[in-house]
This record gives structure tokens, C-alpha cells and sequence, in this order.
């Protein structure tokens, strides 16, 4: 009797396996060398990547501070993100294209902006003090207004 049930359990453990080998992976790539808080957006929001997390294409990818991680294509391309960093999950692009993609998420000045600190000193030469010397401009004072009583 004991037999049977072990040869009955057996055979289920072996068509289980089969009908999940025969289903295909979801995804195109997975996370690799976890480390730090990953964050995978989905659909739904975004969650927390964990290491052999499964990603989809449009899947954004995003490290933040003290965090890095590695997407491993199915295709063996892999594309490696350091702190605060994000990257967008894309199918059927060459691997040099791909870790071209990687972007920094914090804000970058742009040039003009630093222009503007540089020249920065300058704007009271320029006349914009005149501006500020206005305000020291003595003006005509207080006026006094006659009370009368009521």
C-alpha cells in the first residue's frame, strides 16, 4: 500500500514539473548582484527587486543611494546600475544600446544655470547695484499729519 501512495506521489511531483517547464519565463531579463534598496516599477507601482526577480520589458529599473544592481538579459547582455541610477527594460536592442541607456535620476544644473552663478559677483557692478543703492537713497521723511480734535 505504502508503495503505491509513494509511486502516485512521485509520478505528480514529475507531471507537475513538466507543465512548469513547459511554461515560458515571464519576463526578458532578471536582477542579478542585489545590493541596497532597488526599486522595479510595474504597472501596479513600484516595488522593491529582489535578486532572480523576473523583469518585463518597459520596466524601469531605479538604484538609490549605496544601492547597485546588475539586469541580466535572457540574451546574456548585462547592464549594470550604480547609486542612483535608472534604467529602462528593452527588447530587441543591441547590448551596446542598452548600457547606453543607463541614467543618473539626480538633477543635473544646466550650463546656463552655472553661467549664472558665475557671473553672479558681477551684478552690482553691472547695475543692479544701482538698484540696491535706491533703497539707501535718503527719501522724503515721515510726514506730520495735524491732529485736530473731535
Amino acid at each position: 500500500m505504502k508503495t503505491t501512495q509513494l509511486a502516485i506521489l512521485a509520478a505528480a511531483v514529475l507531471a507537475a514539473l513538466a507543465v512548469s517547464a513547459q511554461q515560458p519565463r515571464e519576463g526578458i531579463a532578471q536582477l542579478k548582484s542585489v545590493k541596497g534598496n532597488v526599486l522595479v516599477s510595474r504597472q501596479a507601482g513600484l516595488a522593491a527587486g529582489g535578486e532572480a526577480t523576473r523583469i518585463t520589458e518597459k520596466t524601469r529599473v531605479i538604484t538609490t543611494a549605496n544601492s547597485e544592481v546588475v539586469v541580466v538579459y535572457d540574451n546574456g547582455c548585462e547592464v549594470r546600475l550604480k547609486e542612483n541610477q535608472r534604467f529602462e527594460v528593452e527588447d530587441n536592442k543591441p547590448c551596446a544600446a542598452l548600457l547606453a541607456q543607463v541614467q543618473s535620476i539626480l538633477v543635473q544644473p544646466a550650463e546656463t544655470s552655472l553661467a549664472a552663478f558665475a557671473f553672479w559677483p558681477l551684478l552690482p557692478v553691472a547695475g543692479a547695484g544701482g538698484i540696491g543703492a535706491d533703497f539707501l537713497r535718503p527719501g522724503p521723511g515721515p510726514t506730520a499729519t495735524a491732529l485736530s480734535p473731535s
